[in-house]
This record gives structure tokens, C-alpha cells and sequence, in this order.
């Protein structure tokens, strides 16, 4: 390995930054963090909640013992939080008729009624849950379904680690050191990654006629990535950067990455070349978006390690 290849001061003891001036905010401080975590562990138990009801992820547990009609006899439309989670939604107070003419009071959220069905009656039907009781749901397909599914892990993942939404950090002038600062926070590229395998996956899931089994492939991997985004997030949260830089060859980083812009790129076109629908194809696509995307970043990090390097040069001849 070219020494001229690496980071300038691999292997030795990072430099200490410009220190940021002191927090003296103290107790506001900690209660304004402990403030914000519960607000946004509401707002993802919120989303949540929004997510497996508006894909009807929970209509289809239970076996179907009883069907019959439902007429809205009020209608409110309600956000941007409500009991309907986040977003505007309608939501229905309605009387449901069975075929045996007995009658029921049932409410609706989500939109599953409308104002339309204070005259157009909308088929339901009774889900009997085991020893739960049963569960009363409009009678038509849940598309989106398997999405909801597969966002119930990660959903329930970060109400239990939170969020940490990164910022500036005051006092840091170089631009370099914002940027570990930040991501000291999160780690986007694979937090990125994980996410949008397992939307891909749930949107494509029941949509292919050939490698069926990919769906559940990309939510299931997704999945891991997630976890191990968000492990790193938390170990970064707790011990910051090592204190030394990693050897890192420019030269092995580029190659990789122009493996894997190829690999994406013909992933990409056999996804493409296909006759599966839009849903399905979003599933195929999934891997060589990734693909392209590590690729892409990892050009962007070979090129700033290259201009480290050089400014690290020309400040040596300078000294010199």
C-alpha cells in the first residue's frame, strides 16, 4: 500500500479540534433532551399507529365469520394529529346492518368511510380473533398491507432508541470537523439503506411473478441493516470517534466503489428489461439502488480524502 495513498496522520493520534465553548445551560439542558425524546418517541409511537392503520395492516388477522353493510351517520375530518394518528383523515361514526338484520354502532378512522357512505353503503366484515373477541373492518383489498407489516419493527426500534436530530455544533469552524460532529449522530448512508429496502420490499411484497421470495428478502435484510445503523448511532452517541485515524487506501476505496456502480448499474437494467408492474419492479430494484448509491459515496469520499491529502502536502512544503 502507497503511503501517499492514505489519510494524512493514519495510525496516529488524531489532533484535538477547536474545543466548542463550554455549556453552562446544565439541568435546562438535560431537561430539554429528556423533553425532546419524549416528544419524539409520541410522535414515532403516533406514526406508528398511523402506518398499520392507514395500510390496513391489522384488517386481515382473523378468520372472516360475518359480513354486512356499514352507513356513515357522522363524518369529521380530522388532523394533523388525531385519534387517527398523523395526517387529515375522515373519520365516521356508522351503523353497520348484518344479514340476520340485526344492527351495530361502529367507528371508522383512516378514511375507510367517507361522506359518501351516508348513502352508499360500504361491505364490512366480522374478523374473529382467536379468544381476542373480533374486529370489524371494511370489506375490500389492503394493498399496502405487507408495507405495514414491514415497517413494524423499525417503528417500534426507534421508539426504543430515540432520535438524536444532528445540528451544527457551536464553535467548530472547519468544515471537516461539522461534518464528523455530525455524524457522530446518525450514520445516514446506512440508516438510508435499510430503510429503503424494507419500503421496497413492502411495496413489492405479493407483486412479482418470478424470485417471489425477493421481498421478503430486502425486508428482512433491510431490517438488519436498520440494526446495525442504529447500533452504530448508539456507539458513536457514547464513545464519539476513536482517537485514531483508520488506514485508508484512495486508490482500494475508488475500485470498490466502481465495482459496485457497475454491479448497480446492470442490476439496474435487468431490473428494468422485466414485464413485472411498477410495485414489483421497485422490489427488484432495490439492491442495485444500493449498489449505486455506496458507490456514489464512495467516489465523494475518495475525492475529499485525495484533496485532505494534497492540502496536507501543500502544508507540508509550505513548512518546509
Amino acid at each position: 500500500m502507497d503511503r501517499d495513498d492514505l489519510l494524512p496522520g493514519y495510525g496516529e493520534p488524531r489532533p484535538e479540534p477547536p474545543q466548542a465553548p463550554p455549556d453552562t445551560r446544565g439541568r435546562g439542558r438535560r431537561i430539554a433532551h429528556i423533553s425532546s425524546q419524549i416528544l419524539i418517541r409520541f410522535l414515532v409511537l403516533a406514526l406508528f399507529y398511523t402506518v398499520t392503520g392507514a395500510t390496513g395492516s391489522l384488517m386481515s388477522d382473523g378468520a372472516p365469520t360475518e359480513r354486512g353493510t356499514a352507513l356513515a351517520d357522522e363524518c369529521d375530518y380530522v388532523g394533523p394529529l388525531s385519534i387517527s394518528g398523523l395526517g387529515w383523515w375522515w373519520s365516521c361514526d356508522a351503523t353497520i346492518t348484518w344479514p340476520d338484520g340485526s344492527t351495530q354502532q361502529q367507528p371508522f378512522q383512516f378514511s375507510f368511510l367517507t361522506p359518501e357512505n351516508y348513502t352508499t353503503p360500504q361491505p364490512v366484515v366480522r374478523h374473529e380473533l382467536d379468544n381476542r373477541g373480533s374486529n370489524i373492518v371494511v370489506d375490500e383489498p389492503t394493498p399496502y398491507a405487507a408495507l405495514g407489516w414491514a415497517l413494524f419493527i423499525p417503528l417500534i426500534g426507534m421508539v426504543l432508541t430515540g432520535i438524536q436530530v444532528p445540528g451544527l455544533p457551536r464553535g467548530y469552524p472547519g468544515r471537516e470537523q461539522r461534518r464528523r460532529e455530525r455524524l457522530h449522530v446518525w450514520p445516514p448512508a446506512v440508516l438510508a439503506a435499510g430503510w429503503w429496502l424494507v419500503i421496497a420490499g413492502g411495496l413489492g411484497h405479493g407483486h412479482l411473478t418470478t424470485l417471489t421470495y425477493l421481498p421478503i428478502t430486502t425486508i428482512v435484510i433491510g431490517h438488519g441493516v436498520l440494526a446495525i445503523g442504529a447500533s452504530m448511532a448508539v456507539t458513536r452517541r457514547q464513545n464519539q470517534y476513536p482517537d485514531r485515524e483508520v488506514p485508508t487506501s484512495v486508490g482500494n476505496r475508488a475500485r470498490r466503489a466502481n465495482a459496485l456502480l457497475i454491479l448497480g448499474t446492470l442490476g439496474l437494467l435487468a431490473a428494468l428489461s422485466t414485464d413485472e408492474t411498477a410495485r414489483g419492479t421497485l422490489a427488484l430494484t432495490a439492491f442495485p439502488l444500493i449498489a449505486l448509491g455506496f458507490g456514489l459515496r464512495g467516489h465523494l469520499v475518495s475525492t475529499r480524502i485525495r484533496r485532505l491529502t494534497e492540502r496536507s502536502e501543500e502544508g507540508e512544503v509550505r513548512d518546509g
